[in-house]
């Protein structure tokens, strides 16, 4: 793997192939690194939590040395159930290169547009009401602090989608964000993540949890005034001190030591306006735990799942009627060396011809309003809505 990383201009070629049909290539794009891998030599679809997930990474990563490779990497995604398969590959051919500036170039691709032929909504409006508002009875009679509930769009468009184009799209639509593109037995899974779960460097940890959510407007006026109340939203402040409180929690036990942020600080992406904490950690010199031992203990987060943990993991089990598979699961990438990092699957769709899938989530507190919600989960599929070019669909329908 090359890790000398050299500069690379801003280029498609570089992102997938010019061939749409070309599907294998794995890329994630962060402030930090761009990864790019392309063919299996080795897949792994242990579940995460499976005993034997640890020894079965170990053996790819000795097979991978003994073909010659210095530091192996697997790549791909890990869904949001840690008892399903994951969808994890070690490359034939892979780069680890510096990252693509983030002053991406507007997309000039007016060509680039789709239209919906047929849609539908999983739940639909009035089903999703009802299933945040059993949400809050249990809320209000349970242990049960906070659970994250979802929906999906199911979208057939009237031609199929060119990946490379899509992906330079969400780029320069997304330019501070996670971008991935995953090759899944289904599909690409593909999308401009603002979250990351963990990043580890050697014996150092980041993360940076995101809980606490408004949608953006086009005046800077209102804009300005939908993130100051974000800001002072009790409710969104509680969501968001669930999740890093949870983080924080999980860390404790295997780090020296840890830094965070007192307060949450506002980011925003195009479409959204979030709460943010950057967490920085240390393990101990002599640790032996991988990034997948970490993710262990800190996936799902209360940002994904709710608190407690197991209690909503079930909850959503019950209520929602879709499997979320990877959406709200993992993607990134791991070396040999224990290092690597791994973005929550928000922001994203899963794409097979013409066929697209989008996923959308919202925090569920005692103070939620299911309508609010609706509309949260709808603002945020926008990002992906925008990035193929649709323009006559209003998704809060």
């Amino acid at each position: 793997m090359d890790v000398a990383f050299p500069d690379y201009d801003y280029d498609t070629e570089l992102l997938l192939s010019s061939d749409q049909h070309k599907t294998d290539l794995f890329l994630f794009n962060s402030s930090q690194n761009l990864v790019r891998a392309r063919g299996v030599s080795q897949k792994l679809v242990t579940p995460l939590s499976a005993a034997t997930f640890r020894h079965d990474v170990q053996n790819v990563f000795d097979a991978e040395k003994v073909k010659g490779v210095d530091n192996p990497i697997l790549v791909g995604a890990i869904p949001f159930d840690l008892d399903q398969p994951c969808q994890l590959f070690a490359p034939k051919w892979s780069e680890r290169v510096k990252p693509f500036s983030a002053n991406f170039p507007a997309f000039k691709d007016k060509d680039f547009s789709h239209h919906i032929t047929h849609h539908a909504f999983t739940p639909d409006h009035n089903d999703f009401v009802a299933m945040i508002e059993e949400a809050l009875i249990t809320l209000r009679h349970d242990d049960l602090k906070k659970i994250v509930l979802s929906k999906t769009l199911e979208m057939s468009l009237d031609k199929s989608v060119d990946i490379p184009r899509l992906l330079t799209n969400i780029m320069g639509q997304n330019p501070n964000a996670y971008h991935f593109s995953v090759p899944l037995d289904t599909g690409i899974l593909i999308g401009a993540s603002p979250e990351l779960l963990i990043r580890k460097e050697g014996n150092i940890l980041f993360s940076n949890p995101l809980a606490g959510s408004a949608k953006r407007c086009k005046d800077p006026q209102e804009d300005k005034r939908v993130a100051q109340a974000l800001n002072q939203s009790e409710k969104d402040q509680y969501e968001h001190r669930i999740v890093v409180d949870a983080i924080r929690s999980a860390l404790i036990p295997m780090v020296e030591s840890m830094k965070l942020e007192v307060q949450p600080s506002l980011i925003s992406t195009p479409t959204m306006w979030h709460l943010s904490t950057e967490i920085e950690a240390m393990l101990a010199i002599d640790s032996s735990l991988s990034i997948f031992d970490v993710i262990k203990q800190l996936h799902p987060t209360p940002a994904m799942c709710g608190t407690p943990t197991g209690l909503a993991h079930d909850h959503i089990a019950a209520l929602e009627p879709h499997q979320r598979d990877f959406f709200s699961g993992l993607v990134g990438w791991c070396d040999a060396q224990g290092n690597g990092e791994w973005a929550i699957a928000i922001r994203c769709a899963e794409v097979a011809s013409n066929k697209v899938r989008l996923f959308a989530g919202a925090g569920v507190v005692p103070d939620s309003c299911a309508e609010s919600e609706w509309r949260e989960t709808s603002a945020k599929m926008q990002t992906m809505i925008n990035a193929f070019g649709i323009k006559d669909f209003n998704n809060d329908d």
